[in-house]
């Protein structure tokens, strides 16, 4: 068997340079107050009337306070880390903003739907996109064991199955040890978690979530070649 390939900052590049943005955006919130978040809040007032597009992809950059930043990275990091190693650079680029984007569109909708009009930042309905990404990449993995339990007739585990291993990525440490039914629980759980906070923009995680799952299930029609 091919031997693993070292895993240095480089396999995970761009969750680094997403980590670093996220922290400049903070940076600069804690220097110049209310006037960064004024500019590139998520607010559906602001995105629909007045055509503020940008702040899509400027909100989930910005975060309210230190123990909303500290939270989302490390949520960012155990799981960019893993997730860009299976799917490459660019494609874990595209799941994260268009996840984020996602999320945004929810928030908005939601906010429309209750005339509730609010302003939102945060990295959390990207972030779901991956959960949402990590959980298909999960059942494909299974998908692939029972396959190979089929094929050499047995009812017992084979080998590990790498997450997406006809590109010849390696699964990183922990992937064979997080299971559908941990991740099914988890997700449950922040979602409900997310209903009884104050100040937690589900719309948007349940948002990012979705986009993720689909994004991901996409994503692999197109590899193999269904699409």
């Amino acid at each position: 068997m091919e031997e693993q390939r070292a895993v240095n900052w480089r396999s995970y590049s761009v969750t680094m340079a997403i980590l670093a943005i996220n922290i400049t955006g903070y940076i600069l919130c804690t220097q110049m107050g209310e006037a960064v978040y004024n500019i590139g809040s998520m607010n559906a007032e602001k995105i629909l009337v007045e055509k503020e597009y940008y702040r899509f992809i400027t909100s989930i950059f910005l975060h309210a306070d230190i123990d909303h930043i500290v939270s989302n990275m490390i949520y960012l990091v155990g799981l960019g880390q893993m997730i860009e190693q299976m799917i490459g650079h660019v494609r874990f680029a595209i799941l994260y903003l268009l996840s984020g984007f996602g999320a945004g569109i929810f928030s908005i909708l939601y906010a429309v739907l209750t005339g509730d009009i609010y302003d939102a930042v945060g990295a959390s309905g990207a972030i779901f996109g991956l959960i949402g990404a990590l959980f298909i990449l999960l059942v494909l993995r299974d998908l692939r064991r029972r396959a190979q339990r089929r094929s050499a007739g047995t009812d017992t585990a084979s080998e590990q199955v790498n997450g997406f291993n006809g590109n010849g990525r390696w699964a990183p440490n922990g992937y064979e040890s997080i299971s559908v039914g941990k991740m099914v629980f988890v997700v449950a759980y922040m979602i409900y978690s997310g209903t009884r906070a104050a100040r937690i923009d589900n719309a948007a995680h349940v948002g990012g979530l979705v986009c993720g799952l689909l994004l991901m299930a996409i994503m692999n029609l197109i590899k193999t070649g269904r699409i």
